[in-house]
């Protein structure tokens, strides 16, 4: 027996009027945060405290604001709140109401989706859900169902099946749901397409057959991959390592500084200049775009000053600059200096050697590198972290997404000299809200690669490694990896250019199942040795 008035118009109040989305929903909310109300035309969901890591902050506010007939974002909302709200009884009582709850991000989808049809809609002058016709259903799903190049307006392609359904489905709810609209509904009777599913009106199937469409690596992409990112992490992670807790240090302690305009006073330049001279340091030179910027003020590009640090020179004095009448003044006694030991830059002055990818020859870890670049190392060490530990476990994007500081387990076996490894993190797909927590038995590799990103990050213990990310392309992971590789740099390690084939957790994921199937027993013979197979005894992977 329905718990609702049975009527065919417009109920006039929400039934859902005042009620706390998150509280009727029974979502965890983090304390401190807003709490979004049936009222609210933004429904924000950045306090939800089970939010997956790859929930971008995007879906995590419902806009109703777009729907351009207010009436309408009330029926949105009263749908919306339905669709995620399942157990509460004004739901229940509805007899063609889905059963098991939408997850919030299906929710964002869902009202994008429908957000579309009420604008055609109101577009098309039509005021309420009641004038709607099978007609108008057929028009808005053939606009709809094609992408269209936005100047000429000519056809591209047709969208997908998934974003057909989800349109479609919400639709249909407007009807299957009537009985808990207050603001407007359809004509009784009418339901769009009647009794048919979106399945059988799209043709696309709601579960389509599995199909694996993602190819796996080729050797020629993945061994250069993997010696880059294991040779950032073993040989140069260290120092990299060091380079972030000098870097660091030295930004607070600039934070801390009273700085004073202009240095006047000669004597005491003097004196930071034949400090140079006497240890046969080089002046500090100032970044390329600083360089750009002097050049476009009408700087000589000859002149000898034209690289040189100013306010580092000046740094032991507190002063951001050289008073203009001390600088000509100065200006004999700077070129010399500069004639004499040189302008370079601050970080990985005295570098210590490492051996090279190829030969194994001993070289110096760095050139001495900028403010910029250091800040760039790090970040491609971080980067190479990312792509080993997808490389060599197989985690989808959102697993490597929940990883946290201190996810790294140790099982010492008893008797046996041997270890196993494992990392704790969350599966998300196909789970409850917000995944579940699961552990992944790991090679030492893994346990080396995740040990360094701990370094590299500002996140504390039980925060998110790798945080989140759209992907690897795209200015992402392999974007960084590859120019690096490509760059001095890279070449100066020896390392093999990355070929420029699109590289992703989906296709890492599919060689190392590949990998696995193809050895007996199910063992995997990675490439985690730089150039060299390297087969991993008695390591499961999950």
């Amino acid at each position: 027996m329905s718990l609702l008035p049975v009527s065919t118009e417009p109920a006039g109040r929400s039934v859902f009027a005042g009620v706390d989305i998150a509280a009727t929903a029974r979502l965890n909310w983090l304390g401190g945060c807003p709490r979004p109300r049936f009222e609210d035309d933004v429904w924000s969901f950045v306090g939800w405290a089970d939010a997956p890591v790859q929930m971008k902050v995007t879906e995590k506010n419902v806009l109703f604001d777009r729907i351009t007939h207010r009436p309408w974002r009330v029926v949105a909302k009263e749908l919306a709140l339905a669709w995620i709200a399942t157990q509460d009884e004004r739901v229940l009582a509805l007899p063609r109401a889905r059963r098991l709850p939408r997850h919030p991000r299906t929710i964002y989808a869902r009202v994008y989706h429908l957000t579309f049809w009420l604008n055609w809609l109101h577009e098309r002058r039509i005021t309420t859900l009641a004038a709607v016709t099978q007609d108008h259903c057929e028009a808005f799903l053939r606009e709809y169902g094609v992408v269209r190049d936005k100047e000429t307006g000519a056809v591209l392609r047709n969208k997908a099946g998934a974003s057909l359904r989800t349109v479609v489905s919400a639709m249909q709810d407007i009807t299957d749901y009537g009985e808990l609209l207050s603001a407007d509904r359809h004509r009784p009777g009418f339901r769009p397409w009647g009794t048919r599913s979106p399945r059988v009106v799209t043709g696309a199937p709601s579960r389509p057959q599995v199909v694996i469409k993602t190819e796996p690596l080729d050797d020629d992409v993945l061994r250069p991959l993997l010696t880059a990112c294991l040779h950032v992490v073993d040989v140069l992670g260290p120092h990299i390592v060091g380079l972030r807790t000098e870097l660091q240090a030295e930004r607070e302690s600039w934070r801390n500084v009273e700085w004073s305009r202009n240095l006047r006073d000669g004597d005491r330049l003097a004196a930071l200049v034949e400090e140079h001279l006497r240890t046969g340091q080089p002046l500090p030179r100032i970044e390329d775009f600083q360089v750009t910027k002097r050049l476009r003020l009408g700087w000589d590009p000859k002149d000898p000053l034209l690289t040189a640090n100013f306010q580092h020179l000046l740094r032991p004095t507190g002063h951001r600059d050289i008073h203009k009448a001390l600088f000509v003044q100065a200006r004999p006694l700077l070129e010399e200096a500069v004639a004499e030991v040189g302008t370079e830059y601050l970080w990985c002055r005295d570098p210590a050697d490492v051996p090279r990818a190829d030969t194994g020859e001993l070289i110096p870890w760095s050139l001495p590198l900028s403010n910029r670049s250091s800040d760039a190392l790090i970040r491609v060490a971080g980067h190479a972290c990312t792509g080993a530990t997808s490389a060599l476990t197989g985690m989808r994007s959102s697993e490597l997404m929940e990883l946290t500081v201190g996810c790294r387990r140790t099982d010492d076996a008893d008797g046996t000299g041997l270890a196993r490894h494992r990392l704790v993190s969350k599966v998300v797909k196909g789970r409850l809200w917000g995944g579940e927590v699961d552990e992944w038995v790991v090679i030492e590799e893994v346990v080396r690669v995740i040990a360094l990103a701990e370094q590299l990050t500002d996140s504390g213990p039980g925060q998110p490694l790798f945080g989140a990310f759209n992907g690897f392309e795209s200015n992402g992971a392999m974007t960084w990896l590859r120019q690096w590789v490509a760059s001095p740099a890279g070449r100066r390690m020896g390392l093999e250019p990355i070929p420029d084939e699109p590289v992703h957790p989906r296709r890492l994921r599919r060689t190392l199942s590949v990998e696995m199937a193809a050895r007996p027993g199910g063992l995997l013979a990675t490439k985690v040795h730089f150039k060299h197979l390297q087969v991993s005894r008695g390591a499961t992977f999950h």
